[in-house]
């Protein structure tokens, strides 16, 4: 006859029942919290990566137009005045790198299976760059407005966004290509504008993520206190 009593005597070590650490019960218990919270964090990353792409691509077509028609022999008269300001569409461009580079190393670091999967490691990841993309498009945006507006009356100086939107309102008249010129350097602010608000949504995520990981913290006596008990 079986005797279950032996049977439970004969196992070996290796058939004992796996341990639960506490850190699997914690998971368990804030599966939902967690779960949300990586999910949004991807997708963040992932339109912030999507919107910098456009943002570089909007810069280089416009340094790329500005260094096709700069000498255009067409023209007798210069098209561009003696002195071009770059900067703001050069901070435009870094900004966007800056942004594709930060979006993918977080991607990279949640997707990719490495011990850097920890609650905290991510939890650390996210928020640095999340702060510095909300810096980096804050100032890039304060920066670029500023020298265009302090350009926009000049007849001697001029940014490629201030100097190709003086031609809005000319029709044909414009010089060519300078209404291309206008429209991707505005598209390019503008995304980088835009990234303020996404950015400031990931840094509450950030928060959000801290919350996660101190509400877990605080379970921890808890649980190793039930597991000593069973």
């Amino acid at each position: 006859m079986f005797r279950f009593a032996s049977f439970q005597s004969s196992r070996g070590p290796s058939q004992a029942p796996p341990a639960y650490s506490p850190d699997d019960v914690l998971a368990t218990r804030n599966q939902l919290h967690v779960k949300v919270l990586h999910w949004m964090r991807i997708a963040t990353a992932s339109i912030t990566f999507l919107v910098s792409i456009v943002i570089i691509a909007c810069s280089a077509t416009a340094l790329r137009t500005y260094d096709n028609t700069r000498y255009h022999a067409e023209w007798i008269l210069p098209l561009w005045p003696s002195m071009v300001d770059l900067r703001p569409t050069h901070a435009l461009l870094a900004c966007g790198v800056i942004l594709t580079v930060a979006s993918l190393l977080y991607i990279g670091i949640a997707v990719a299976p490495t011990p850097l999967r920890s609650i905290r490691s991510l939890n650390l990841t996210f928020t640095i760059l999340a702060f510095l993309s909300l810096f980096m498009t804050i100032f890039t945006t304060v920066f670029a407005n500023t020298i265009n507006s302090h350009l926009s009356d000049s007849t001697q100086a001029g940014t490629l966004a201030s100097w190709t939107c003086k031609w809005q309102g000319f029709g044909s008249a414009a010089p060519g290509r300078f209404s291309e010129i206008c429209a991707t350097s505005t598209v390019a602010l503008d995304l980088v504008i835009l990234m303020i608000v996404i950015n400031s949504f990931s840094v509450l995520l950030a928060g959000w993520g801290w919350w996660v990981g101190a509400k877990i913290k605080r379970q921890s006596a808890e649980v190793k206190g039930e597991l000593t008990q069973v």
